[in-house]
C-alpha cells in the first residue's frame, strides 16, 4: 500500500512538473518568436523585422540576417524613421518606393546612432551594372570608420567593398547579381548624433564601368540630395529620390 502511495505521489509530482514547464514555455512563446532556422526574436524584434523588412522574411531569416540588425539594440532603443514626404518622426517604417526599388532608413540611438539603409527591388532590373548607395553627412560624421554594404539576393549574400571617401559624405559602389530575384542593398554606419543623414540609391540605366560609378561629387543639389555625377557617368542614373532622417 506505502508503495501504491508513493508511486501516485510521483506521477502527481510528475504531472505538475510537466505543466509548469508547459506554462513556462507558452509564457515564452507570448514573448518570443522563432523560425525554422533557429532565430529567436523578441517581441520588439518582431515587430521591426516585419515593418522594415516585410512580413515574409522572418521565415526565412538566418543567423547572419539577426547579427546584421543586432547593432541596432531594438529592446535597448528606440528605432525610428523619418519619410522624406512627411515631417513626423514615426516607429519603424515609411519609405520612398520608385521605378521599381523601395527605399527606407533606419536610426537606432544611444551615445552615437546606428544607421541602415535599404534599398529593396520589388521587380527585376533589366540591366545589372554597377549602382551606387550612399550618404550626404549634415553637421554630424562617422563615429566608426566601419561602412559595410551587402547585397542578398536569391543567389545568396555578398559584401562589396569598392568605397569612396569624401568630405561631405560617401559611397559604394555596387555590381548587381548577374541573376537572382529579391534583390535588396543595404549599408550600414555609426555617426554621431545631431545633425542630419541624407541617404540615396542610384541605379545605373545601362552598362557602366565600375570607374565609371565613381564618377561622383557629394552634393546637396545630386541625386537623391547626394550624388552628382559628372563626366561619363553623366545622365546614367535613374535619379530616384533620397530619404533624409534627423540624428
Amino acid at each position: 500500500m506505502k508503495k501504491i502511495v508513493i508511486g501516485i505521489i510521483m506521477v502527481l509530482f510528475v504531472t505538475v512538473i510537466t505543466m509548469d514547464n508547459s506554462m513556462a514555455m507558452d509564457k515564452l512563446n507570448d514573448r518570443y518568436y522563432k523560425n525554422s532556422d533557429g532565430v529567436v526574436l523578441s517581441e520588439k524584434e518582431y515587430q521591426f523585422v516585419n515593418q522594415f523588412y516585410g512580413s515574409n522574411y522572418f521565415e526565412r531569416m538566418t543567423m547572419e540576417d539577426y547579427k546584421w540588425i543586432q547593432d541596432l539594440k531594438i529592446d535597448q532603443n528606440e528605432i525610428e524613421i523619418k519619410s522624406s514626404s512627411n515631417t513626423n518622426i514615426v516607429p519603424f517604417g515609411t519609405s520612398v518606393t520608385q521605378s521599381g526599388k523601395t527605399l527606407q532608413i533606419v536610426k537606432s540611438c544611444s551615445n552615437t546612432c546606428i544607421i541602415i539603409v535599404k534599398c529593396q527591388w520589388n521587380s527585376i532590373p533589366s540591366v545589372r551594372s554597377y549602382d551606387v548607395i550612399g550618404a550626404r553627412l549634415v553637421n554630424t560624421s562617422l563615429a566608426s570608420d566601419m561602412i559595410t554594404t551587402r547585397i542578398s539576393s536569391t543567389d545568396g549574400t555578398e559584401y562589396p567593398s569598392d568605397l569612396v571617401r569624401l568630405t561631405k559624405g560617401f559611397g559604394t559602389s555596387v555590381k548587381l547579381p548577374s541573376s537572382g530575384s529579391s534583390i535588396s542593398i543595404e549599408q550600414k554606419y555609426t555617426v554621431t548624433k545631431g545633425g542630419t543623414i541624407y541617404a540615396s540609391y542610384q541605379h545605373a540605366q545601362k552598362e557602366i564601368t565600375l570607374a565609371t560609378s565613381k564618377l561622383y561629387t557629394i552634393t546637396n543639389g545630386g541625386y537623391g540630395g547626394v550624388f552628382s555625377f559628372y563626366g561619363s557617368a553623366l545622365n546614367v542614373f535613374d535619379q530616384m529620390n533620397g530619404v533624409d532622417i534627423s540624428l
